[in-house]
């Protein structure tokens, strides 16, 4: 059924603050979208969409009037959802052939929503190793800063998130302990107390965590040495020690970045394989 903009804007008016949330089912009906931010949650069902396979990279999305149709929505809101993931570096539109979706590694690298469909889509272990050496950059510094800022409070929440990791660790609930991991990097940027740090980061912050859980199902090794590192990391912010736990956040971050170097470039190898065996097909 085709939901016209005025019935649209009715039903709006009479929940207005509170829409009710939109269920993905790929390749699904769009009606239930609404006209709170209506451009904006079609941009995101499309996203959606584009995550669960509806629309993998490189390939066209249907011409206008279907998705219009689709969504019960007009085409000039249909076009608006468009320019916005256009901007946002998801979409391309070429003209006379329509809108096509863009490779992963050319969507907005800090829009969160962007960023974490990125995560979810990407097979390979490139945006991982991106992140670690991001985070190896500038966590060095902000560990430093915890270590001379700290609060007793901050110094609990570390606390917190290396004994969930180690529970969660001995029970192997890897989403647990996942989470629990970048909850002891997100205790230290707050006790860091840069804002500037802290919003880079939480733009990034569902990113982290999805490629943290893959990280950690690739390497048993690894996940106890971030345990066994956090412990002390978390001990030198208690002494204050600027320096050691600069020093140790530095070798935590390169092991895990020499790791997600080794996934990536397993990942590249075996892509060029399959690349090359299609092209002698």
């Amino acid at each position: 059924m085709v939901v016209t903009w005025e019935a649209l804007a009715e039903m709006t008016d009479q929940n207005t603050r509170r829409p009710e949330p939109v269920s993905v089912r790929p390749g699904g009906d769009l009606t239930s979208v609404t006209r709170s931010g209506l451009a904006d949650q079609l941009a995101e069902r499309l996203l959606d969409e584009i995550v669960a396979g509806v629309y993998p990279p490189d390939s066209r999305l249907p011409p206008e009037p279907v998705l219009a149709e689709r969504a019960g929505v007009s085409r000039l809101t249909l076009r608006e959802a468009i320019k916005d993931l256009r901007q946002r570096g998801v979409l391309r539109v070429q003209q006379g052939r329509g809108t096509f979706v863009n490779q992963p590694d050319t969507w907005a690298p800090f829009d969160s929503t962007v960023l974490n469909a990125r995560a979810l889509l990407e097979s390979g272990y490139e945006l991982a190793h991106e992140l670690t050496e991001l985070r190896r950059i500038v966590e060095r510094g902000i560990a430093e800063l915890a270590a001379v800022r700290r609060s007793d409070a901050d110094l609990a929440r570390m606390e917190a998130a290396v004994a969930t990791m180690k529970d969660a660790w001995a029970a192997q609930d890897l989403d647990t302990f996942s989470s629990a991991d970048v909850d002891f990097h997100d205790a230290l940027l707050r006790a860091a107390g840069n804002t500037f740090a802290l919003t880079l980061f939480h733009s990034v912050d569902g990113a982290l965590r999805t490629v943290r859980r893959r990280t950690v199902e690739e390497n048993a090794e690894l996940a106890e040495r971030a345990i066994e590192l956090h412990t002390k990391i978390m001990s030198a912010v208690r002494r204050r020690a600027r320096r050691a736990a600069g020093a140790l956040m530095d070798e935590h971050l390169q092991e895990t970045e020499d790791f997600t170097a080794q996934l990536a470039a397993a990942s590249a190898a075996r892509t060029g394989i399959e690349a090359r065996g299609a092209g002698g097909r």
